[in-house]
């Protein structure tokens, strides 16, 4: 398989590490039914705050409002719609955008996260194609 030409001065990830964050603030896209564990296990994480979350349901919220107040956390901002990720992943407070939504959207919503500046965790598989594996780790490298 070939490797893509990288643009000049770009830099592969390997070995890349982030500066540590002390409370990791937190938004999760897609509260359907992995997402509902999503919220459940990262609200249990120490150093971590779910800020917002957003589906294309207000009843997903609502469940995952549920999990966060049987978990003893605060309500987070909530976002519903089509377009409402991008509202979520343009916000200042969100350190990672954890995507959780169906596969075919996880590597577009996790490039534009990245070209917010938000670390990204993507359930599986994070991509469907060459091409989109391939614009994940452009992003992710010309990023960091």
């Amino acid at each position: 398989m070939e490797t893509p030409k990288r643009p000049a001065g770009q830099e592969d990830v390997i070995g890349l590490t982030a500066d540590p964050i002390d409370t990791v603030r937190i938004g999760i896209v897609g509260i359907g039914m992995r997402g509902r564990g999503a919220v459940y296990r990262l609200s249990r994480v120490p150093g971590t705050e779910i800020v917002a979350l957003c589906d294309l349901h207000q009843e997903n919220l609502s469940a995952g409002q549920e999990r966060l107040a049987k978990a003893g956390r605060p309500a987070a901002a909530e976002y519903c719609g089509e377009d409402a990720w991008k509202e979520l992943c343009q916000r200042d407070d969100i350190d990672l955008v954890y995507i959780v939504t169906d596969w075919k959207n996880h590597a577009h919503m996790g490039v534009y996260a990245m070209e917010q500046g938000k670390h990204v965790a993507i359930e599986v598989p994070a991509a469907m194609t060459m091409d989109e594996i391939w614009q994940l780790i452009e992003t992710s490298e010309r990023t960091r």
